[in-house]
């Protein structure tokens, strides 16, 4: 990511972006990278060159700003932000008007209008780094959040330790947490530009794991560098999985009436415990492909409120149409503070069924389906599964790897597909 690699992105998209709204505004936020101010110019300047309007508002989180967007009526946002990689990396992720990811097609577009043959001009850069976000952006990111859970102390008697990664939410989640009513502890909150994720954050997480231990009551929340993700740890130290956060929200909004189609949206990788615990309360599972552009965009053709990935990152459209972090975990306070309850109980409503995932190195990617042997014995082991397991085979996107995912309702099930599998996908595809 060089500035002038960043500046030409910027006039791309401007120029994308323009053709739909010409004298549009571009809402712009970065993470505490070190690489941020710079980069960060060096895209203001491409957007502006496209005739945009560009108003920067510092570090706040991904989700935040994509709620920005919708409240300032802009034409698009772009935060500059690497997510859960090291410092020394960093990206841009772009939403449009309505603050949701970009289409394929959409950046497709984007990347044809791409111009590599010229240099960024000479930019202006603040000489010290401030990781602070606008007031502004701070009041309407808290309001979306105000207004979705209500005024007032309502979180009053949680008390929760945050693990912010130094990342984008080190100082927007404890104070809006705070201003909510509860108590809150924070860790890796002194961002210096280079320390983002370094050993702790949602990555990192063993160290919030002790830190909730020690206290008796208390549960923990950790964001990655951009804070779309949070890893939940409840009060007796123990992570609880995406999977399980789902479960809880969705099983609330059925419970109340406010789960559009009574339904949910997941990718590939979710657990079965979850479809079964929404149909044995009346609703159902869609499974999408694995990634949270995937999950959006059946959200949003189904017209469904709640998705997400087992990772963390999940998604509640009656909010935002981006994940965000803190939105996620006040979906879990607000169920734990109506049901007076504590998340380790409200877990166990979802049974987990075992996992098993192996990866092995292949020569190449033929389409495993197209292999007799391979597709004939993953039959065989679905029909014998049954409804009480499955098989998920897929190669990497980037390595030269295959997956292979088999989850039943008991070890020894799972271990009889290993022994058919391994062997005929190392015969076939293997090094």
């Amino acid at each position: 990511m060089t500035v002038d690699f960043v500046w030409a992105l910027g006039r791309a998209a401007g120029n994308f972006f323009a053709r739909k709204s010409p004298k549009g505004r571009v809402m712009v936020a970065r993470d505490t990278r070190e690489s941020g101010p710079r980069l960060e110019a060096a895209l203001c300047a491409g957007l502006r060159e496209a005739g945009l309007e560009v108003t920067s508002v510092g570090v706040l989180p991904s989700g935040g700003l994509a709620m920005l967007v919708q409240e300032t009526g802009a034409c698009a946002g772009a935060i500059l932000s690497a997510s859960h990689n090291p410092a020394s990396d960093n990206g841009v992720k772009f939403c449009g008007a309505d603050g949701a990811k970009l289409s394929e097609e959409s950046e497709k577009e984007m990347e044809m209008g791409l111009d590599l043959t010229k240099v960024a001009p000479e930019l202006k850069v603040a000489g010290v780094a401030d990781f602070m976000c606008t007031g502004e952006a701070f009041d309407l990111y808290q309001g979306r959040l105000r207004r979705a859970f209500g005024s007032g102390a309502i979180l009053k008697g949680v008390r929760i330790v945050v693990d912010a990664g130094h990342g984008a939410a080190w100082y927007t989640t404890p104070k809006i947490l705070r201003e909510m009513g509860a108590e809150v502890e924070v860790m890796s909150a002194q961002p210096d530009g280079k320390n983002i994720n370094e050993g702790c954050g949602s990555e990192h997480p063993e160290k919030l794991i002790e830190a909730v231990k020690q206290r008796k009551g208390w549960i923990g929340l950790a964001h990655d560098g951009d804070a779309d993700r949070m890893v939940l740890i409840d009060e007796d130290g123990e992570r609880v999985d995406g999977d399980e956060v789902i479960g809880m929200v969705a099983l609330d909004a059925l419970e109340l009436g406010r789960l559009p189609d009574k339904t949910v949206v997941v990718t590939q990788m979710s657990n079965l415990g979850l479809d079964e615990m929404v149909m044995a309360h009346g609703g159902r599972v869609i499974r999408t492909a694995v990634g949270d552009r995937a999950v959006a965009e059946a959200m949003r053709k189904g017209g469904y409120g709640v998705g997400g990935e087992q990772s963390g990152h999940l998604l509640f459209h009656d909010v935002s149409p981006a994940g965000d972090g803190l939105l996620s975990a006040l979906k879990v306070l607000d169920r734990v503070q109506r049901k007076r309850a504590r998340v380790a109980d409200l877990r166990k409503g979802m049974r987990r069924y075992p996992q098993k995932l192996t990866n092995l190195k292949v020569r190449h990617k033929p389409a495993w389906e197209s292999i007799p042997a391979v597709a004939g014995a993953v039959a065989e082991m679905e029909e014998r599964l049954g409804p009480k397991g499955r098989i998920l085979l897929r190669y990497s996107g980037t390595e030269n790897m295959i997956r292979l995912l088999v989850e039943a309702d008991e070890i020894d099930r799972i271990s009889a597909v290993e022994k058919k599998l391994v062997p005929l996908l190392e015969k076939h595809l293997g090094e």
